[in-house]
């Protein structure tokens, strides 16, 4: 399978390549994004509403407790109270009917005082020994405490707990709460002896307004239970049964969570400090999820539009990077076939446009080189050669007999014999036969030759100085390459003044460099002729070997020549400082 998608992957075009790219860049990053985002969210989502149903748990807890810790102060208030023992203790309560009144009334007034003062309270009941009722009750049109009260059982429960207090639930037969007392047993405080019991009934309106404001849309039911599981009061009436499918409870575990999928609910419980209680939300995860469908549903219709706008930029950014590479590819198969330029039309300048304008020009080039004029150019470079040559001949040698004729005029002596040695061996330089390159060491003894033929001209008019890196004597220089600089500083420097004249050459190393320095001592060049001479020295042009000048035409052959042999990078250049001097300063690589 690796192996086929690695064959298709290179079988399908750019374009698709790109395509496929596009896509996979897009839409994986944005899906793959799309479900972390919702999961996170998701989860984020659960766990602040886990968080929002245990702190209200726990703030109905502190109700709880206060409700709880207020029926058991009332209790204890009782207690305290010294005719309330008169009232239950039958061994020492005087049996005069009007003392008894006097006290029962006594016992009646607290009661009713206690119940109109605390709105926890739905009535209280204290019970003697002989099963004697002082009670005081809130209900309009209900049975009154001394008939609804489940005594044996309370005695019992009552009996069990001791001195403490203990809450006791009173249900039907179907196990559906009827009212919830708090009971404790009356001890006598001399014997400590039992002499009564007391039961507090709670007031289960007042117990409902201690939950009944955090009930919200998204908590709807608001629930609390005994400690055995059975449900007391809450906005749903769930089973003995239904709890305890539900609660799991450990004196370790104080509070947990349940999602009940089926139900489609979240179910958070908690356990009450006080160990009386538990209290228990239910929560609807479909009022939980509903922002987080709505956020899924953009999502994924954002993220359809994405997609669908991006390819339109892909396909459009594609058919860009292709179209000119197309265009591109079917001219190199026309310059392959045809063997002749190409024109490609591609109007950028990025990258692709930098390539076709290459291509173009190459393809120009290549079909100049091949079709045109590869013979005419070797024969006009050639031709261009022997030209240079012939061009400084005719100009030297006219000027080598015209100094001979000042010599045989003036002196008539056998000075002339080395004369025309030394012209002999110069015109036989200059007739350009053999290769057109000789040692540097050669090329001097040229210079020396006709150094001292000017000397025989000018005298101590003339002196001439020389300094040369003898390592670089046997590198290669065109033929007559130095004796056009030195004829120049002569003619041009010190033939114009009347002191003397010093000509120095200077031949030194630098890097693959040979640095060639003619200098004379002269009248110089202005500042604007120093600058057209150097501008003319450093034009490009395939032109400047055809002669159209007289004047200053040994220097311009000698540039020419230089750029020929080794390229535009080389040549001359000229310093001058006018009434001073002038130094003619040459180029060329080292070639051994």
């Amino acid at each position: 399978m690796l192996n086929y998608c690695l064959k298709f992957y290179k079988r399908i075009s750019i374009k698709q390549k790109l395509l496929l790219l596009f896509s996979i860049q897009i839409i994986i990053p944005l899906i793959f994004m799309g479900v972390m985002l919702y999961r996170n969210t998701e989860r984020i989502i659960q766990k602040k509403s886990v968080t929002y149903a245990i702190d209200t748990l726990k703030m109905i807890e502190l109700r709880m407790n206060d409700f709880t810790k207020n029926v058991i102060d009332i209790s204890e208030d009782l207690l305290y109270d010294t005719n309330i023992y008169e009232v239950l203790n039958e061994d020492k309560r005087l049996l005069k009917d009007f003392d008894y009144y006097t006290i029962r009334v006594y016992a009646n007034n607290l009661l009713r005082k206690v119940c109109l003062s605390r709105k926890e309270i739905q009535s209280i009941a204290l019970i003697s020994k002989s099963k004697v009722f002082y009670t005081y009750d809130l209900n309009s049109g209900r049975a009154s405490i001394e008939e609804d009260i489940p005594y044996e059982q309370i005695l019992e429960s009552a009996r069990q707990a001791g001195q403490k207090p203990e809450w006791f639930l009173d249900t039907d037969e179907k196990g559906n709460i009827k009212n919830l007392y708090l009971i404790r047993m009356v001890y006598d405080v001399d014997y400590f002896n039992e002499i009564g019991l007391m039961a507090i009934c709670i007031n289960r309106d007042f117990l409902r307004s201690v939950y009944s404001e955090f009930s919200t849309e998204f908590m709807q039911n608001i629930n609390i239970f005994s400690q055995q599981g059975t449900w007391i009061i809450g906005t749903e009436p769930y089973l003995k049964d239904q709890l305890s499918s539900h609660f799991e409870m450990n004196d370790s575990k104080t509070w947990d969570y349940i999602e009940d999928k089926e139900k489609d609910t979240l179910l958070a419980y908690m356990k009450a400090s006080s160990g009386s209680w538990i209290i228990a939300t239910e929560s609807s995860l479909s009022k939980l999820n509903e922002e987080l469908f709505a956020f899924r549903s953009m999502f994924i219709l954002i993220t359809i539009c994405t997609i669908l706008i991006l390819s339109v930029f892909s396909i459009l950014m594609a058919y860009d990077i292709i179209e000119p590479i197309n265009r591109l590819v079917y001219g190199i198969k026309k310059v392959e076939e045809k063997n002749i330029h190409y024109e490609v039309l591609v109007d950028r300048n990025d990258e692709l446009g930098y390539l076709s304008k290459c291509f173009n020009k190459m393809s120009k080039e290549i079909d100049i080189l091949l079709n045109r004029v590869y013979k005419e150019q070797l024969t006009r470079k050639e031709a261009e050669l022997k030209a240079l040559q012939a061009q400084i001949n005719p100009h030297f040698l006219f000027n080598t007999l015209e100094s001979i004729n000042w010599m045989a005029q003036l002196n008539n002596v056998p000075e002339i014999r080395d004369m025309v040695t030394s012209l002999g061996s110069i015109m036989e330089a200059s007739i350009g036969k053999g290769n057109p390159l000789v040692p540097l060491r050669q090329e001097l003894r040229y210079i020396d030759s006709y150094i001292l033929i000017m000397k025989n001209r000018y005298g101590d008019r003339l002196t001439y100085e020389s300094d040369i890196d003898e390592e670089l004597l046997n590198g290669q220089v065109p033929k007559l390459l130095l004796q056009p600089l030195v004829e120049n500083a002569i003619y041009h420097g010190i033939d114009r003044m009347r002191k003397k004249g010093l000509i120095k050459l200077t031949i030194r190393k630098k890097e693959d460099t040979i640095y060639i320095e003619v200098m004379d001592n002269g009248k110089g060049l202005e500042e604007e002729e120093v600058c057209a001479l150097n501008k003319k020295f450093q034009e490009v042009n395939d032109d400047y070997l055809l002669l159209r000048h007289r004047k200053g035409i040994g220097l311009e052959n000698v540039n020419g020549r230089i750029k020929l042999f080794f390229g535009q990078q080389y040549g001359l250049s000229i310093e001058s400082v006018y009434e001073n001097y002038t130094k003619v300063q040459l180029t060329i690589p080292i070639n051994y």
